[in-house]
């Protein structure tokens, strides 16, 4: 009686072993059949803005277009010309590379020289 329960146990278990082989065989190639990327319409750029609210530049052929997508809707904002994508095999500028703002005018604060007039004084 114990060899037939545990031959029965050994077949159970290389069953079960040979579903689960078999299943992810199954999932591998299901999902390599969806993961086909289009060549026609794609996701270039998605800036995050909020939960839930996003930018897309989406592509479809040669045309671009804003996107604007919310919990609710999706919004069309415009179509991009082909002069506002950015080439990338074009050098980025660096950090160092910005320009720098340095000549903001100096407004002058007299409630800070009253206040250190009266501290003088006392």
């Amino acid at each position: 009686m114990g060899g037939y329960i545990a031959n029965f146990t050994v077949y159970t278990m290389a069953m079960l072993g040979l579903i689960c082989f078999a299943l992810v065989i199954y999932k591998k190639f299901l999902n390599g059949a969806a993961n086909n990327k289009s060549q026609f319409l794609g996701i270039e750029e998605c800036i995050n803005l909020a939960p839930r609210k996003n930018l897309y530049v989406i592509r479809a052929g040669h045309e671009r277009f804003l996107i604007a997508s919310d919990a609710d809707k999706t919004n069309l904002i415009s179509k991009l010309d082909d002069n506002s994508k950015p080439n990338r095999h074009e050098k980025q500028p660096g950090v160092d590379e910005l320009p720098v703002i340095v000549d903001f005018p100096q407004k002058e604060k007299p409630i800070i020289k009253e206040m250190l007039k009266k501290i003088n004084e006392i």
